[in-house]
C-alpha cells in the first residue's frame, strides 16, 4: 500500500461550464475502470472572480483488496503533487500554475485556450485585458505534458457543452490507463443530450491525440468576412481609392460601424472628415509613422460617431441577431421558448439625449425643470423583450433613429468631435506625436451614464490643458501620461495631482 499513491486530478472551472459535471464524470468512469475515487470541490467566490475547484483521487481496487485496507485520501490538492490538472480557461491554467498545482515532473496540464476576462478586466477605464501568450509561454515550462486548444469553440461547432470536450481531452492525452470506450459508456449511460456530448467527447479526443498545443488568438478582435451590400460599395471604392492600403483594414470597420449606426450618409461623412486627415498625414510624411495618425483617427472616429445613446441601446436590444446569440448562450433549441428580462434605468439625461436639440437643451440647463421631470426616472424597469408589449416599446424608440441628427445628444457629440479633430489637426502640425496624443484622448469618453460624464470631463480637462503646454518639448510624453494617470483613477485625484504638478513645472 506505501508504495503506490493515488492519481490526482484537479478541475479549475468556471460556474455554467459543467465543472461539476465532468468531476462526476471523471468518478464514474474510474469507477468502472476499477479504481476507488474521492471527489470533493471548494466553490469559488462569484462565476469569474474565483473559479471552483474540483479535486478526485483514485486508487487502484484490486490493490487495496489485496491490502484489506481502504487508501487514505486528500480532500484538497497539494502543491508540487497533482498528476492531472484540467482547466476550463486559460487563466485558470495560470491560476494552476501559480498555486503550485502544476510541476514539470509530474502534471499533465489541459486547457482550453479561450479567455473568459475577469471583472476587473471588464471594469478597467482603458483595455484591461491580460495578455494571453505570457501565461501560455510559463504553462509550457511549467508541464511535464502541457495540451492546449479552443474547446470553447469546438463545443459550440459540435453543439455541447465545453465539459465534454474536455472530458475527450483527458481521455485522449493518455494521462489515465482507461479506454476510450469506458469513458463513451459514462456520457452514454449518463442519458442527457448523449450525442452532442459525444460529438464533443470525440472532438476534444481528436484534438489532444494529435495536435500541438496551441494559443487562440483571444487578444485580437474576432474578424468576419462581412459582404458589403450595393448601397455601401460606393464609399468601399472610395476608400480603396483614395486611402493608403495600410489604413484599409480600421477604415473600412470604422465605416461599417457607422453606417450600422446611422445610414449611409453618416458613412460619407465619417469619410469626409477621414479624408481631411489622410491628406495632413501625408503632407507630414505620415508613411514614416506607419500612418498611425490616420489609423488612430480612424478607430477613435468611428467610435465617437457611433456614441451610446438611448435609441442605439433599444435598437441594438431588439435586433434579430441578438435572439439568436441569447438562444446560442443558453444553448436553447428553436422550438425552445426563452424569455429576456432587460433591466433598464434611463436618467433624465438619456431622455433629453433624443429630444430634439433645442428642447432636451432647454431642460437640461433649467435646473429646477430638470429636477422635476428627474423624479420620474429615479428607479429602474424590467421590460420582457420578449412580451409584443415590451418589444414594442424598445422598437418604438429604435424607430427615432432617421431623427437622431435634429437630437440634442446628436448635436453636442457633433460639436465635441469638430472640437477634438480641430485640436488634433493644430497638434499634428506642432509636432506628429502631439497630434496622436490629442487623438488617443479620445478613449478616454466611453460607457454611459456616470462614467461618460466622468470620461467626457477628464477629456474636456486635458484638451485644455494641451494650451497650456503644447510649445513644450515633452508635450507628447506629457499628455500620454496624463491619459494614462485619468484611466486608472475614476475619482479623479491623480489627475488632478498630475495637473498641479504640471502647472508647478
Amino acid at each position: 500500500m506505501n508504495k503506490v499513491r493515488p492519481t490526482t486530478i484537479a478541475i479549475h472551472a468556471l460556474g455554467g461550464q459543467g465543472g461539476g459535471v465532468l468531476a462526476d464524470w471523471v468518478v464514474e468512469t474510474a469507477e468502472r475502470a476499477g479504481y476507488i475515487a474521492q471527489n470533493t470541490f471548494i466553490a469559488g467566490v462569484a462565476q469569474r472572480t474565483g473559479a471552483t475547484v474540483y479535486y478526485i483521487e483514485i486508487f487502484p481496487k484490486h490493490i487495496a483488496e489485496k491490502a484489506t485496507q481502504n487508501p487514505v485520501m486528500a480532500l484538497m490538492p497539494v502543491a508540487g503533487d497533482v498528476d492531472i490538472v484540467i482547466a476550463s480557461e486559460l487563466m485558470e491554467a495560470g491560476r494552476s500554475i501559480s498555486r503550485g498545482f502544476v510541476t514539470p515532473d509530474k502534471t499533465t496540464l489541459i486547457t482550453s485556450s479561450h479567455r473568459v476576462y475577469a471583472i476587473d478586466e471588464k471594469m478597467a477605464m482603458a483595455d484591461g485585458r491580460k495578455k494571453s501568450a505570457p501565461v501560455f509561454d510559463v504553462a509550457m515550462a511549467s508541464a511535464k505534458h502541457f495540451i492546449s486548444f479552443d474547446m470553447e469553440e469546438l463545443a459550440k461547432e459540435n453543439g455541447t457543452i465545453i465539459s465534454a470536450v474536455m472530458f475527450g481531452a483527458l481521455a485522449g492525452s493518455g494521462a489515465l490507463p482507461i479506454s476510450r470506450e469506458v469513458f463513451e459508456d459514462v456520457i452514454t449511460h449518463a442519458g442527457r443530450a448523449v450525442k452532442a456530448n459525444l460529438a464533443g467527447f470525440a472532438a476534444g479526443f481528436s484534438v489532444a491525440q494529435n495536435a500541438l498545443p496551441e494559443l487562440s488568438d483571444a487578444d485580437a478582435p474576432e474578424q468576419k468576412i462581412r459582404q458589403p451590400s450595393k448601397t455601401v460599395r460606393p464609399l468601399l471604392q472610395k476608400l480603396s481609392e483614395q486611402f493608403p492600403v495600410e489604413t484599409h483594414t480600421l477604415l473600412r470597420e470604422g465605416l461599417r460601424r457607422v453606417v450600422d449606426f446611422q445610414d449611409i450618409k453618416y458613412g460619407d461623412k465619417y469619410l469626409e472628415r477621414m479624408t481631411y486627415i489622410v491628406a495632413l498625414d501625408k503632407a507630414l510624411n505620415g508613411s514614416e509613422y506607419g500612418w498611425k495618425l490616420t489609423n488612430d483617427t480612424a478607430r477613435y472616429l468611428a467610435l465617437s460617431m457611433s456614441f451610446e445613446d438611448t435609441i442605439r441601446v433599444a435598437d441594438l436590444k431588439t435586433r434579430a441577431s441578438r435572439s439568436l446569440r441569447v438562444r446560442d448562450e443558453v444553448k436553447a433549441h428553436l422550438k425552445q421558448i426563452i424569455q429576456t428580462t432587460e433591466f433598464l434605468h434611463p436618467r433624465i439625461e438619456e431622455i433629453c439625449d433624443i429630444l430634439p436639440n433645442a428642447m432636451g437643451r432647454f431642460i437640461m440647463q433649467h435646473v429646477g425643470l430638470k429636477s422635476f421631470l428627474g423624479r420620474f426616472f429615479k428607479k429602474g424597469r424590467f421590460v420582457t423583450t420578449d412580451s409584443f408589449g415590451g418589444f414594442l416599446l424598445l422598437y418604438t424608440i429604435a424607430s427615432l433613429r432617421p431623427i437622431r441628427r435634429i437630437s440634442y445628444r446628436y448635436t453636442i457629440e457633433n460639436e465635441r468631435i469638430e472640437t477634438w479633430l480641430n485640436r488634433a489637426v493644430e497638434a499634428a502640425k506642432v509636432e506628429y506625436e502631439l497630434g496622436c496624443e490629442i487623438v488617443a484622448s479620445q478613449r478616454l469618453v466611453k460607457g454611459y451614464g456616470s462614467t461618460h460624464a466622468r470620461g467626457v470631463r477628464n477629456f474636456q480637462t486635458i484638451l485644455s490643458t494641451y494650451e497650456k503646454i503644447y510649445k513644450r518639448p515633452d508635450a507628447a510624453s506629457v499628455l500620454r501620461r496624463l491619459i494614462e494617470v485619468a484611466l486608472s483613477d475614476e475619482e479623479g485625484k491623480k489627475l488632478s495631482k498630475a495637473l498641479a504638478a504640471i502647472e508647478t513645472t
